[in-house]
């Protein structure tokens, strides 16, 4: 048994202190000042040769202590004396005295580097070279050599020598000393487990490397002699048994004890890292299924194919009955017709070309080189054709179909997405007007398309976060300002403040149902808490479309929330001509009459400017009709819009209608109201919409007047 095999394992534990003591009392018996910083630049221990080159700093030299603080305290010590002295020579760069006005800038340089040096002048004329080198793990390890002798200098020198001899070895990556030609002068361990080359091994540095990458290689030595430093470059090297390595370079020229220029290079082996980069790089740009690039490749392409300005068609594909096709044979059914699809797509267009799956069953073809509108268009026939014919599953015969939204670069847009969007506002067109076909994008199409699109979603966001209020606009006794009622108009809180929505809104048939049951349950809400409070508000009027109508049970559930409170407020509806004219006539008499029945009035609104006005006064159970505000806007000064507002008022009362006048905004406009025989009128004049708090207050204040709450002095107005 050999001697140390029988040592236990404290003794062994002793050893290791043993030899650390050891170690801790020879760096501080050296003459070199030698530190260590830790990653953070704190000080971790320094010896007896640091402290006694820096006296100023011995109160502040203990572990924890950061580099920084002890530099600003070196340079105020030295704000004086001889260091001031030096410090008005401005003598900076390797060699700097504490006193200088950059020696704080001169001593954070060096600290910052892989291997820095500088030469420092103290306050009692001493020479002292400082070398600082960053450990592989962050730490910094400094030393500090006295120079003033010549024969310390070499005597520092030669340790330095040693030490970076030491590191030489023992680093674990390659290390190559190679001379102009390229021949290799000297060279750690790891290089030749790096390279694969032997203590024999008689080629240069170059032919090391893959034939194809031995001209660049040359070429990054020439660059490193030249400009004093190349890389990091990445090259190629065939092992013995032919395997392929990457190698990351990077070098730096430095001048030799005997005046000639060597270079010295790392090499690091990259090989695992590009492999799993690569790996990493196709899981992310390709679709695992199909194999085909993804979306986010797809992108890639586009703006790089806009970027050469080469023009380009693009095809978003839609599968017309792939959900129907999962739904009745399963998924994966549906996985084979996906990766059937994506062959005949690949099989169809040209090497040069671009195919990809964008997720679900829709894909995207990307033809490259300039394509006019007719070219373009037959070969998304032809992809439509193809992709009609069955797939064939394990003998069962399947047709799915496609339909294409086709887009051309640039002139449907000028970057990737704004392309994307345009094909996709074509593909959805293609879908509505019946499948199975090519749409090529216009202009209309997608302003058309994007309005609904993003109003739908703005609305949607706030349907879910709760940002539907009615605002109630008073409708008021013209003469008087005395409020008769309200009407309840929809706003979105945006920001601090409230906007309007556009009645279109609420045609939508995804978000507008939804958006006027939330109206219908916030106006119930104020009600209920006016009524509570012991406020008569009038008549609280609604807006309703075709959409609420559409829907069968619309009157049952207004009606029975009417039924449940029977002490609220009366209810009115305001029904537009437009809204009207898209009704079923038979039917709405009689719907209206039971609603009217319950005590729920109905309103004609924005009188005059649609097409059936006499024919809905006439047959219709209307209360009040309510005259456009593009007839009131120029009631004064325009003799026409007088002429219609006057057959309007005399045509609403000789009926026995009500009649409104919307948009009032100047007392001009009431004088001439009023002058017409209309006597109630709503508008800004009076008081814009206003939220359920508002009204409550404006009630509470005691006054039935508008203009005596609000704006004032009504009736002098008038006068």
């Amino acid at each position: 048994m050999a001697r140390g095999e029988g040592r236990t394992a404290t003794a062994k534990a002793q050893d290791g202190s043993d030899l650390l003591d050891a170690l801790l009392e020879a760096i501080d018996s050296v003459p070199d000042g030698f530190v260590l910083y830790d990653a953070d630049d704190r000080l971790v221990l320094c010896n007896h040769a640091f402290r006694a080159f820096n006296p100023e700093l011995s109160e502040l030299l203990r572990p924890g202590i950061p580099f920084r603080d002890l530099i600003a305290a070196k340079a105020a010590a030295a704000s004086g004396g001889r260091a001031a002295e030096e410090a008005e020579r401005a003598r900076c760069g390797v060699d700097c005295a504490p006193g200088c006005v950059d020696w704080i800038e001169c001593r954070h340089r060096t600290h910052g580097r892989a291997h820095g040096v500088m030469f420092e002048t103290t306050a009692d004329g001493r020479w002292i070279r400082i070398d600082e080198h960053r450990t592989p793990n962050g730490m910094t390890v400094g030393l500090r050599t006295d120079l003033s002798d010549l024969r310390e200098v070499q005597s520092q020198l030669a340790r330095s020598e040693a030490k970076f001899r030491t590191l030489f070895a023992m680093a674990p990556i390659g290390i190559v000393r190679t001379s102009r030609a390229g021949r290799i002068v000297d060279a750690n361990p790891a290089f030749a487990v790096v390279t694969g080359s032997g203590p024999d091994d008689t080629r240069g540095f170059c032919d090391l490397f893959e034939e194809g990458d031995r001209d660049e290689v040359a070429g990054d030595l020439d660059r490193g002699f030249d400009d004093g430093h190349f890389g990091p470059v990445e090259r190629r090297l065939i092992g013995p048994e032919g395997s392929e390595t990457v190698l990351s370079l990077e070098g730096m020229r430095v001048i030799g004890e005997d005046g000639i220029p060597y270079l010295w290079s790392i090499l690091q082996d990259v090989t695992e890292r590009k492999r799993s980069e690569a790996r990493i790089w196709h899981a992310a740009h390709h679709d695992s299924l199909t194999g085909l690039p993804n979306r986010k490749r797809l992108a890639e392409v586009l703006e790089a194919t806009l970027t050469a300005g080469t023009g380009a068609a693009l095809f978003l594909v839609d599968l017309d009955n792939f959900k129907t096709v999962n739904d009745t044979f399963g998924h994966q059914v549906g996985d084979a017709v996906l990766v059937e699809t994506a062959r005949r797509l690949r099989e169809a267009v040209r090497r040069e070309d671009f195919v990809a799956r964008l997720g679900g069953d829709e894909f995207a073809v990307v033809l490259d080189g300039p394509l006019d509108d007719g070219e373009a268009l037959a070969s998304a026939e032809r992809l439509v054709e193809r992709l009609g014919r069955r797939v064939v599953h394990r003998g069962r015969a399947i047709r799915v179909g496609a339909s294409v939204g086709m887009a051309l670069m640039p002139d449907h847009g000028e970057a990737g997405e704004e392309l994307l969007r345009s094909a996709d506002h074509a593909l959805l067109e293609a879908k509505r007007s019946g499948r199975n076909r090519v749409t090529a994008f216009t202009r209309p199409l997608g302003i058309a398309r994007l309005r609904r699109v993003e109003t739908r979603d703005t609305i949607a966001e706030a349907l879910a976060a709760d940002r539907i209020r009615p605002h109630y606009q008073p409708i008021v006794e013209l003469e008087s300002g005395e409020i008769r009622g309200f009407e309840a108009l929809c706003r979105v809180r945006r920001g601090d403040g409230f906007e309007p929505l556009a009645c279109e809104v609420f045609r939508d048939a995804e978000v507008g149902p939804a958006l006027a049951a939330r109206m219908v349950e916030r106006v119930f809400a104020d009600l209920e808490a006016w009524s509570a409070a012991g406020f008569d508000v009038g008549r609280i009027e609604l807006n309703v479309c075709d959409t609420d109508f559409a829907d069968a049970n619309f009157e049952d559930r207004l009606l029975d929330r009417l039924a449940r409170r029977q002490d609220l407020a009366p209810i009115g509806l305001e029904v537009t001509e437009t809204t009207l004219l898209h009704l079923p006539h038979a039917d709405l008499p009689r719907r209206l009459e039971r609603l009217r029945a319950h005590g729920v009035a109905i309103a004609l609104d924005d009188f005059g400017t649609g097409h059936a006005s006499l024919v809905h006064l006439k047959t219709l159970p209307i209360d009040r009709v309510k005259i456009d505000r593009s007839f009131v806007a120029d009631v004064v000064f325009d003799a026409a819009s007088r002429a219609i507002v006057e057959a309007q008022v005399r045509l609403g009362r000789g009926l026995g209608k009500e009649v409104v006048a919307e948009g009032v905004e100047t007392v001009g406009q009431c004088r001439a109201l009023l002058d017409l025989g209309c006597r109630l009128g709503q508008g800004w004049y009076f008081a814009p919409a206003i939220g359920a708090d508002a009204v409550a207050d404006l009630l509470a204040s005691g006054e039935r007047s508008v203009a005596a709450a609000k704006l004032g002095k009504f009736a002098s107005d008038l006068r």
